[in-house]
């Protein structure tokens, strides 16, 4: 029932074009999530994954939103779309927003609002049309609380809040998902199918599962 309520929020989430916040454990699939939600709506579209925790604090603005040529030392003389740019006309998925440093947070912020980002270097505006999706494993009531995470940034993503479930919450769905699974492995190597014993499928309903 859980994993059907995340399944609704999403078709939901599909036929609007609110910024959607996917929150849950590491390992819950938040990713596949966004990129359901994203085919929905349109799978043709440019998907954008960004994983905000590996990039370096002081890359953040020439990533996201690109830089002219001559911006910095080691800019490429013609200059580079950022993510926000690659993503126009579809979906930008920021994975791990709560890694974002406070002084990029307010930037970000006014992208959101005014729906137009300025490369590095630059004081062109470039308008874009892209759906904002974005995930966390932290707890952004926690990050703001303790000043880690702005408040006015923390509204404007939460319009559409999705929690995504651990597997221990909803064991019931492991028969389900391991047979799947399996079935793929199986296709894969073209080996005969098999399944689960039941001493194994136990241990596995006795597991904790994190994430």
């Amino acid at each position: 029932p859980c994993i059907n309520e995340v399944k609704k929020l999403a078709y939901k989430a599909a036929k609007a074009n609110f910024t959607v916040l996917i929150t849950g454990e590491s390992g819950t699939g938040k990713s596949i999530l966004a990129r359901e939600i994203h085919r929905m709506q349109g799978q043709f579209k440019p998907f954008v994954e960004v994983n905000c925790n590996a990039i370096a604090p002081s890359l953040f603005e020439s990533e996201l939103f690109g830089y002219i040529g001559g911006a910095f030392t080691g800019a490429l003389a013609n200059g580079k779309k950022g993510y926000f740019e690659e993503a126009n006309g579809g979906t930008i998925f920021l994975d791990e927003i709560g890694e974002i440093p406070l002084e990029m947070q307010i930037k970000l912020l006014q992208v959101l609002q005014n729906k137009t980002i300025f490369r590095v270097g630059s004081s062109k505006p470039i308008s874009i049309n892209v759906r904002v999706i974005v995930a966390t494993n932290r707890d952004l009531d926690k990050e703001v609380a303790i000043g880690r995470f702005r408040q006015d940034l923390y509204y404007r993503i939460n319009a559409f809040p999705i929690e995504v479930p651990p597997l221990r919450d909803r064991k019931q769905d492991l028969n389900a998902i391991t047979n799947a699974i399996l079935n793929k492995i199986c296709s894969k190597f073209e080996v005969e199918e098999k399944g689960i014993s039941e001493e194994a499928f136990k241990k596995m309903m006795k597991y904790d599962w994190p994430g």
